[in-house]
């Protein structure tokens, strides 16, 4: 007993549990009332780890919170008030369209045995809603809509804001039904007469409301196909071989480039800065993030017009560089060079392409994941962006932060991802596990706003936007 309680108060509460778990004193006043508060402090101990993401270590101390005997009301009300969280977190995930964090949330559930019928009742709900978007994503809205007239049947009351969701996502279905046959009809007549730009158009159309309908994806590809967007290496002659022993490839050129020259008054062209965020990590440095398809490179200048301002020889627009599709297009305004070749007209640029403009101002351009459209430009030369950041992000559909070789934006002391991905007009966030987002703890996602905050057990990060 002495032992027991000399353990409890240093801390030691896994050698005091050990120890008052022994045969021995199970049956001993004084140790029944050890093992109530050597519980009591485990289990408070436990809610903390869960609630910070350390689920693996909350349940561990739960485990000998069990062993110690004798405490079954506090480890019940522990599993009913996760139970609620674990309830509560599925709802709110489902409000926000996070449907596959939804389904990992009810496994978790599972595995605790937490719940019973309530937890069965929501994992139904986020299967069919899962079903539901499957199917629009595929263009079966009628099925789709049937699929949560199922949900609403089945919705508990008092879930007005998912409720409201949920009826507004069936009128908009209904307008789809309507919309996606007629623009089908017009992408099948523009295939048979082999007009592939009007091909591009009708099934970006039909993407735009569904976006894995297989015959427009296919339609789309043999589009871009026969079109020749696709940068593919030319045959390599010998002059191209380098003292090295590597071998050059020649640049590919844009087939959809709007600018045959470079010889462009760049005075004539009004253009203003897209939308772009700059995240500041801690301990990690500062990035740019352009949101914009197009962006463009030069001198910063009170009047503004670039989006990627850099304090270096440059003219006032220098260089642009538009994503299409999977492919980033680089169109030389003034002096360009990369991989060490001037060019004087529109190229389709590859990872890891070195991109000099000027005499030098040097970008390294690279596409992290192989999934993603986003890439990524790294100064190597000594000159800073405007604000000073370490990189420039073009975000296509999303951004991963994280220690992976992987992410665009590595952080390498992170022990999970962060994903930023479009939504409509908003910019959005989820994570692995529970972080405090704007104060508030315990979320998963949420909606990046100007001077919002982000924060978890070893990481912190805000974003300002300009």
């Amino acid at each position: 007993m002495r032992a027991a309680q000399v353990a409890f108060d240093e801390g030691r509460c896994e050698e005091a549990s050990a120890l008052l778990s022994r045969e021995t004193l199970r049956g001993f006043l004084p140790a029944k009332r050890l093992s109530q508060e050597v519980a009591t402090r485990l289990v408070d101990r436990a809610s903390e780890k869960i609630a910070t993401g350390d689920s693996v270590a909350g349940w561990h101390d739960i485990r000998q919170v069990e062993r110690l005997g004798g405490c079954e009301q506090l480890v019940d009300e522990f599993r009913q008030e996760q139970a609620r969280r674990g309830i509560a977190n599925t709802r709110r995930l489902l409000e926000c369209g996070e449907t596959a964090m939804a389904e990992r949330q009810i496994v978790k559930l599972q595995q605790h045995r937490l719940g019973g019928d309530e937890r069965r009742l929501w994992k139904t709900i986020v299967r069919l809603i899962t079903k539901a978007k499957a199917l629009a994503y595929s263009g079966d809205f009628t099925q789709a809509r049937a699929e949560l007239d199922r949900v609403e049947r089945l919705l508990p009351a008092g879930n007005v804001q998912l409720a409201e969701q949920i009826s507004s996502r069936q009128a908009e279905l209904a307008v789809d039904a309507a919309k996606c046959p007629p623009l089908i009809k017009a992408l099948h007549d523009a295939i048979q007469r082999q007009n592939w730009t009007e091909v591009l158009t009708k099934a970006e159309a039909v993407l735009e409301l569904a976006p894995e309908h297989a015959p427009a994806l296919a339609a789309r590809r043999r589009a871009w196909e026969a079109v020749g967007l696709k940068a593919t290496a030319k045959h390599v002659q010998p002059h191209f071989r380098l003292a090295g022993g590597k071998v050059r490839s020649p640049l590919a050129k844009s087939t959809l480039a709007w600018r045959n020259s470079a010889t462009l008054d760049t005075m004539t062209t009004d253009h203003q800065p897209g939308k772009r965020l700059i995240a500041w990590i801690d301990e990690i440095g500062g990035y740019m993030i352009c949101l914009n398809d197009e962006v463009f490179i030069g001198q910063p200048t009170p009047e503004g017009g670039v989006d990627i301002p850099v304090r270096a020889d440059l003219s006032r627009r220098h260089a642009s560089i538009r994503r299409e599709r999977e492919n980033y297009v680089l169109t030389p305004i003034h002096t360009t060079k990369v991989d060490g070749q001037t060019i004087t007209g529109p190229i389709v640029l590859r990872n890891q392409a070195l991109v000099e403009l000027g005499d030098s101002l040097r970008l390294r351009f690279t596409k992290p994941h192989t999934l993603s459209a986003t890439a990524v430009l790294l100064v190597e030369s000594k000159h800073k962006t405007e604000p000073a950041v370490d990189a420039i992000v073009l975000m296509s559909e999303s951004c991963v932060l994280g220690p992976g070789s992987h992410s665009h934006i590595r952080c390498p002391n992170w022990k999970s991802d962060i994903v930023l991905f479009r939504r409509g007009d908003d910019i959005q966030f989820r994570a692995k596990e529970l972080v405090e987002f704007n104060d508030h703890p315990g979320t998963t996602s949420g909606i990046i706003t100007a001077d919002c905050r982000i924060s978890g057990e070893n990481f912190a990060l805000s974003f300002e936007e300009i």
